[in-house]
């Protein structure tokens, strides 16, 4: 990876920088921030079926990882805010 910073952090290798780069180098997108419905209930205040529900009416951008359901949180922060309705 070209302009990347590397760290060792906790005897992990951190890479550090924006800029990430594909193999073709073209630039590649920033993953998306995933939080599960109890940490969803510990950072917003909503209660733990309100996001349950809003996951199950698809009103809220979600997937299923066995049975938990990931928010996510950039995309929920943007229903708040009446983004895209």
């Amino acid at each position: 990876m070209k302009n990347a910073n590397t760290t060792v952090k906790n005897n992990f290798r951190v890479i550090e920088g924006n800029n990430r780069q594909s193999a073709d180098g073209g630039e590649l997108q920033k993953l998306p921030v995933m939080k599960s419905i109890k940490e969803m209930v510990e950072l917003t205040g909503f209660s733990y079926m309100h996001l349950r529900n809003l996951c199950l009416e698809n009103k809220i951008v979600h997937i299923r990882a066995g049975k938990k359901y990931l928010i996510n949180y950039d995309r929920f922060c943007d229903y708040l805010n009446g983004v895209g309705q």
